[in-house]
Parts: structure tokens; sequence; C-alpha cells
């Protein structure tokens, strides 16, 4: 079980160090679903973690792997990475 109060202060602290207000602001809402799940399978890395990761200076797939371990499996998350950094890394909000 997550702790939601632990989310918002994830939230709270990644707003405090990166230009972007909140995060999820430039995601869409179906993006914005199971953000206490496991996103990667392999090694259960949660959706949360790897938003946190892009918001504090990833802007590939190969760092979001450094920092979080994600996309280091078989790959098959790969895709739903590339697609938060699209989004989060976009100029537009």
């Amino acid at each position: 079980m997550v702790n939601f109060k632990a989310l918002e202060k994830i939230i709270e602290n990644t707003m405090k160090s990166n230009p972007v207000k909140n995060p999820l602001d430039k995601l869409p809402d179906i993006l914005k679903q199971n953000l206490d799940k496991n996103l990667c399978i392999c090694n259960e890395v949660v959706k949360m973690d790897i938003i946190n990761a892009i918001a504090n200076g990833a802007t590939t797939v190969e760092m979001v792997r450094n920092q979080t371990y994600a996309a280091s499996g078989n790959g098959c998350c790969t895709r739903q990475v590339e697609r938060l950094i699209e989004y989060l890394c976009s100029k537009e909000l």
C-alpha cells in the first residue's frame, strides 16, 4: 500500500527543485493513473519514481534507467518511459 502523503511530499520536493510547478500538470489524465503502481514490472519501479527522475533532469531512457533501473530488464516498459519523457520534457504546459 502506498502512502499518498509520501507521494504528495515527493511531488512537493520535486516542485521545489524543478521550474515546473507540478510535473503531473503536463501529463494527460490517462498517464496520471496508477502513480503508485509498478510501471517497470521487471525491477518493480513505481511510475511516480520514473516521473520524479524525469522531473529532476532525466531526459532519456538511459538517464531514467541509471536513476531508477526502469527499462533495464526485458525493456517492455521502454515505450511507456519514452512517452512520459515526451510529455514531461515538452516546452508546452
